[in-house]
């Protein structure tokens, strides 16, 4: 009998720190596209095609899932975003889906296929 209760007491203790475990890693991929983010670069096919507007756009996502993206040339976009929760795939407003490339404290990368212009790349620090 004191058998079967230490491998239920076990069995709980290993369920709860699976559960744990994944929701701590889904909150930190959230936590870290929350922040204002400098765009580094916008290519196409490996060119670089962003505009001086662009790059010097800052794209601040908001811990209450809103966005504000910003440029010296007075370029306003604000909206709502969500990240999946598989981490890979960052939505604007509902209607245009980024795929995450890579999500770091210091480095975003999202990419899109853009009708015939093809993959474009906006990457961040």
């Amino acid at each position: 009998m004191k058998t079967k209760i230490s491998l239920l007491i076990f069995a709980i203790c290993v369920v709860s720190g699976v559960l744990l475990e994944s929701c701590k890693k889904e909150t930190t991929e959230v936590n870290m596209v929350v922040r204002k983010w400098n765009l580094v670069s916008k290519t196409v096919l490996g060119a670089d095609v962003a505009t001086t507007c662009e790059l010097s756009a800052k794209w601040d996502f908001k811990a209450d899932n809103t966005y504000a993206i910003i440029d010296t040339c007075d370029y306003v976009k604000t909206g709502t975003w969500t990240l999946a929760e598989d981490g890979k795939t960052l939505t604007l407003d509902n209607i245009t889906a980024y795929k995450v490339i890579e999500n770091s404290l210091i480095k975003l990368v999202i990419e899109m296929q853009v009708g015939d212009l093809g993959l474009v790349r906006w990457t961040f620090n």
